[in-house]
């Protein structure tokens, strides 16, 4: 819960920036936005090799080298990240009219060092170190200079997209200081240790796959609209999205967070905090999917105007596989921090190809309908997938799966402790 409030802090202050993004650059303009930052994203990510998550669980298990872990991280993001940025803007520019509109020298080189950035910020030594209280005001910064920094724009007129991406990276790199300067003031900076980092590259790897597949299909039908699409189409989804994923931060913190805890909790307790957590973060997800069920299709014209009245559809098909999510996000945790980091790849893997099998048949068709459609249809798989594979690792009941009025009266008695600490508690 500490990690989600951190991350919806941080992530209404996107919010806020992708409606001045909206108002500001409109279909078109956001579009570009979208396929250049969602790149970044993408390369960034798949950079690291996995890197990030074997220092998540290896900084729980093992604090005496957190200062070498550290150095690591950082070494390693920032190299292999400018190398791939490098390719893949290279690779665009090699397309030259083939690739989508929008796109040219200023947006290309943005793209590179964007990239670096996106890689640079990274919570996984944090998240193993279990200082999530400190790293809570440290994701917020980002989110909100980004926001501020593109009314600044917005209010001089000078709001365009170069503008829009300098933003962004400029705000990727200040929230990535404010994160690393803490944790190396806390645990000091070794020198890097290349055997310490084989070991990571080795255990990371095969949980890459699994968290690479889980970035790509939050981000894939995106970048593959940018090719088959428009770019207000692109635009048109990209909102829709941007409403949905509202309701991904409390899966996605509770997976980030059960892979520490259980890499450096006792075996006998596993199997019970791994449901108990599904349980709550099931019922919580689900419940705000009814909500916004009712009140989406109101407030998405009315807040980012009338041309993204169009985003209601794809934002409805959407709806239905965040209990996929849920159950794709606690279970993958769940997996890595059991020391199973290859099984916790498998059912994001499996969502991944639904995906863009789905996509390639619905996108031509339906456009960002069909891009939302094969989205749920993807999380549901992975979902399924990996909880099939958690109950082979470990043996439970079905039944406890279900969600019971002693999570719902949990959930309640854990708002009230929280709001009940003061701040240097």
């Amino acid at each position: 819960m500490l990690l989600f409030a951190a991350r919806l802090a941080g992530n209404a202050g996107l919010f806020v920036a992708v409606l001045i993004l909206a108002r500001g650059l409109g279909p078109s303009g956001r579009g570009t936005m979208a396929f250049v930052t969602v790149t970044a994203l993408l390369v960034g990510k798949i950079s690291r090799l996995g890197v990030n998550h074997a220092t998540t669980v290896f900084a729980a298990q093992r604090p005496s080298e957190r200062p070498a872990l550290l150095a690591n991280l950082l070494l390693f993001n920032a190299g292999s990240a400018l190398v791939g940025g490098v390719l893949v803007a290279v690779a665009l520019t090699m397309l030259g009219e083939s690739r989508p509109a929008g796109i040219g020298t200023t947006e290309l080189a943005m793209l590179v060092f964007a990239t670096v950035a996106v890689a640079l910020w990274d919570d996984s030594f944090m998240l193993g170190c279990r200082s999530l209280r400190p790293l809570g005001p440290r994701l917020a910064s980002g989110g909100w200079l980004y926001a501020g920094l593109l009314f600044l724009g917005w209010a001089l007129g000078t709001l365009t997209v170069p503008f829009a991406l300098i933003a962004w990276t400029v705000a990727s790199l200040f929230s990535t200081l404010l994160m690393h300067a803490w944790s190396i003031r806390e645990f000091g900076l070794a020198r890097p240790n290349l055997r310490l980092l084989r070991s990571e590259i080795h255990y990371g790897f095969r949980a890459s796959i699994g968290w690479l597949a889980l970035t790509l299909i939050s981000r894939i039908d995106q970048a593959l609209m940018g090719f088959m699409t428009t770019e207000a189409a692109l635009g048109v989804y990209a909102v829709a999205v941007n409403g949905v994923e509202l309701l991904h931060y409390l899966p996605q913190a509770v997976g980030l967070v059960l892979a520490p805890a259980i890499a450096g909790g006792a075996a006998t307790e596993r199997t019970e905090r791994t449901l108990r957590a599904f349980r709550s973060a099931t019922l919580i997800t689900a419940a705000s999917a009814a909500v916004a069920a009712v009140l989406g299709p109101v407030l998405l014209p009315l807040v980012f105007g009338e041309p993204f009245r169009a985003s209601v559809a794809p934002f409805l098909w959407l709806l239905p596989g965040v209990l996929g999510f849920v159950a794709m996000s606690v279970f993958t945790g769940a997996l890595l921090g059991s020391s199973s980091p290859g099984r916790s790849s498998v059912g994001p893997l499996a969502a991944l190809i639904v995906l863009v099998a789905l996509d390639l048949l619905l996108i031509p068709r339906y456009g960002a309908s069909g891009a939302a459609a094969a989205a749920s249809a993807a999380y549901i798989v992975g979902g399924l997938g990996s909880l099939l594979l958690y109950r082979r690792h470990t043996t439970f009941r079905w039944t406890s799966l279900i969600p019971g009025r002693a999570d719902a009266v949990a959930i309640v008695a854990l708002r009230g402790r929280l709001l009940a600490r003061s701040p240097r508690t």
